[in-house]
């Protein structure tokens, strides 16, 4: 009911230095929050985040009411940001608003919305489909993990570099070995979503790197993998020197001018390892828990301050499906697909039966992600590694991490 909210102000604060936010913010949020301004007497005062420490405004009491950014374990654990959980959960908003809900949720708290925390985007294999008929390579075998290793056992003894993929600690950790491990055992996935200390331990988990670590060492990426970055990882793929990429979704307009039509793309979801999944029943999104419209904890009406984020996160949704893309927020129609291959997308998407968050190095508190990253980024590196020391590194900055405490 805004009109009880007559005269009330809430101050916001964005990101003018991205180009995403600025499209959203001012074409699609401020006219929307106009119009509840200008019909009910609200008031909604915007101000730019940039080089401003959430930290520091709260200290000095001029953090805005809403704020865009990530919820750290600082702000959570000093109580900067506050808990909207009780207030989204007193009524069937989360269920009737967003496809995947449980996105939004850290243990058993809320601490942001967005649509960024999102089951649409997703990491995909993409794959030169000449390429793979020319080799003799039937695309069904890619289905598991060892028909797609016998494929690029083929590729590289015909002189081709089977795969382009950007293999730097946050984007391997991201979707690349999220969906490796969820290939072995989702179980074990789930055992880090929930901050278990026994996930670095398990058989799922520890298979899964070394079977990452046996595609570098056989030189499937080429040289510079863990250096390469995610540009030069299309064109490399566009110009026809790799068979695979692997890559967000989000790229796909990227991809698709790259190839310039020389050749059809085709996807695929990560192969499965074991006969106990289906390939693509279980996909890793994308988006944290723990990024996006949060709530200072000392605004003057929770209740209102919470119905403003909701406001903002429509006319984000709305911001997406009119640039054809998808939203985990429930809109009325559907996005016309950018090009074909993100039409084939969502046909593959139909199958998924459970989507899981990908960005699960966001659950590493601050004084283990550098450790965590560089550690990821040594699976990838050219030069013989000691991948046990790699992993006991790995279990190391888990066994440390505070995140979930």
């Amino acid at each position: 009911d805004w009109a009880a909210y007559e005269g009330k102000t809430v101050e916001i604060m964005w990101q003018e230095s991205d180009a995403t936010q600025i499209d959203i913010v001012e074409n699609f949020a401020m006219p929307a929050l106009q119009a509840i301004q200008d019909e009910y007497g609200v008031n909604f005062t915007w101000v730019s985040s940039v080089d401003s420490s959430i930290q520091q405004l709260a200290a000095t009491g001029t953090l805005s009411d809403i704020f865009f950014g990530t919820v750290s374990q600082e702000l959570r654990q000093s109580g900067v940001v506050m808990d909207i959980a009780p207030i989204l959960t007193a009524d069937t908003y989360l269920e009737d608003t967003y496809t995947t809900p449980g996105f939004f949720y850290f243990k058993d708290q809320i601490w942001s919305l967005s649509t960024g925390v999102d089951s649409f985007y997703n990491g995909m294999w993409y794959y030169n489909k000449e390429m793979l008929a020319d080799n003799g390579i039937d695309e069904a075998s890619l289905a598991t993990w060892d028909g797609f290793m016998a494929a690029c056992e083929k590729l590289d003894a015909a002189g081709i570099q089977p795969i382009a993929m950007c293999t730097q600690g946050a984007q391997l950790g991201q979707f690349v070995l999220s969906n490796q491990i969820i290939a072995n055992d989702v179980d074990a996935y789930r055992a880090f979503l929930n901050g278990d200390k026994t996930a670095t331990s398990g058989e799922g988990y520890i298979n899964a790197m070394n079977q990452f670590r046996s595609t570098v060492e056989l030189g499937y990426y080429g040289t510079g993998a863990n250096t390469l970055g995610m540009s030069d990882a299309i064109s490399s793929f566009g110009y026809g020197e790799t068979a695979f990429l692997y890559s967000p979704s989000w790229n796909n307009p990227a991809i698709v001018e790259a190839a310039n039509d020389e050749f059809t793309i085709g996807q695929m979801w990560h192969p499965v390892v074991t006969d106990a999944y289906t390939q693509g029943t279980y996909v890793a999104g994308w988006g944290s828990p723990l990024s996006g419209w949060a709530v200072n904890a000392s605004t003057e009406d929770p209740v209102l301050t919470v119905q403003v984020c909701k406001e903002i996160v429509k006319a984000e949704a709305a911001r997406h499906l009119a640039a054809g893309l998808g939203t985990n927020h429930v809109q009325d129609g559907a996005p016309t697909p950018l090009n074909y291959i993100e039409a084939d997308r969502f046909v593959l998407r139909e199958g998924v039966t459970e989507y899981l968050n990908g960005w699960w190095q966001n659950t590493i508190d601050n004084a283990c992600t550098t450790e965590w990253d560089q550690a990821l980024t040594g699976l990838a590196a050219d030069e013989e590694v000691d991948v046990d020391a790699i992993l006991a590194q790995l279990d190391a900055a888990w066994q440390a991490n505070t995140f979930f405490d």
